[in-house]
């Protein structure tokens, strides 16, 4: 698995953080004990992407003890157990902290 790139002052390249002094621990954005969902647009391989919409329609129709109603019903869950994965192997398994936004679009080449 591939480390993320680290700019000169410890942050990952290409997420913004608000600093803090050292060893002060303030998490930027909102909390994020909301369960509310927020409308996100991201870009998927068009294999996976064919592959998670009819897995979705599939278990929504024909097996309703899977508990898959929609796209959102596979996404979440599998990007949570990844991030999870990351704060295990990046962060001692703690949240990595919040941050106020992402830029859009791929890094810059080095």
């Amino acid at each position: 698995m591939l480390e993320p790139d680290l700019v000169p002052d410890g942050s990952v390249d290409g997420i913004t953080a608000s600093p803090s002094a050292p060893g002060v621990d303030e998490p930027t954005g909102q909390s994020t004990q909301s369960r509310r969902r927020v409308q996100r647009t991201i870009n998927f391989d068009r294999s996976v992407l064919e592959r998670a919409r009819a897995a979705a329609t599939y278990l929504a129709s024909y097996e309703p003890q899977a508990g898959v109603r929609s796209l959102a019903d596979i996404v979440n869950p599998a990007v949570l157990a990844y991030v999870t994965e990351l704060e295990d192997l990046y962060n001692d398994g703690e949240p990595f902290r919040p941050v106020l936004r992402m830029p859009s679009g791929r890094p810059a080449n080095r």
